[in-house]
């Protein structure tokens, strides 16, 4: 993360500030996703995020007897 901020008055700088660090966001999802086929791209400051949905368990049936 990058910030940067300048105060003018005029042509004349009074002040002028930087920031650097890191930044962490977290979210959670509704529903389960596929790990083998996630990916991720950063370009020109997105971050593009690609969470394919896992496919549902089959479901198993038992014969009753």
């Amino acid at each position: 993360m990058k910030n940067e901020k300048e105060i003018k008055d005029g042509e004349k700088l009074l002040c002028s500030e930087s920031y650097y660090g890191k930044v962490y966001r977290a979210f959670t999802l509704d529903q389960d996703v596929d790990e083998t086929a996630t990916q991720a791209k950063y370009a020109g400051g997105i971050l593009e995020l690609r969470l394919p949905k896992k496919a549902p368990a089959a479901v198993k049936r038992i014969a009753v007897q």
